[in-house]
């Protein structure tokens, strides 16, 4: 099964009439004031596109959230692939970071790495200063 994209946006629309999903701030970078900081919540699509013989399997879709410094957080997902193009999300929250660093979340298919994207997470400079 091929991976078509895979984006992580503070949110996401999908229009109801046509299927079609809209992203609203994707992130690439979040600052903050002080740390740790609780990250705001965000979604994690991955669309995909199978051949008819990948067609009626079970599948298994793992987001790994990795914090700068901190452990893995990860979410799991089945879904049985039954049309050519399927779309997973992940709405993420409660992830709490602790410092500034690189923020990556991966896509795994089955076990297998497909895509990661990475969040830049910076101190925020102080207005008043």
């Amino acid at each position: 099964m091929r991976l078509e994209y895979f984006i992580v946006a503070e949110s996401v629309s999908i229009d109801q009439t046509t299927n079609r999903i809209s992203f609203f701030n994707v992130l690439e970078q979040i600052q903050a004031l002080t740390f740790p900081v609780p990250l705001p919540q965000f979604t994690a699509v991955a669309h995909w596109n199978a051949q008819a013989a990948e067609l009626e399997n079970d599948y298994q879709i793992t987001f790994l959230v990795t914090p700068p410094g901190d452990p893995l957080v990860r979410f799991d997902q089945n879904f049985r692939m039954v049309r050519e193009r399927h779309r997973t999300l992940a709405t993420i929250s409660g992830v709490r970071v602790e410092r500034t660093g690189k923020m990556e979340i991966e896509v795994k298919l089955n076990g297998e790495h497909r895509a990661s994207h990475t969040i830049d997470i910076v101190q925020k400079p102080n207005s008043e200063d």
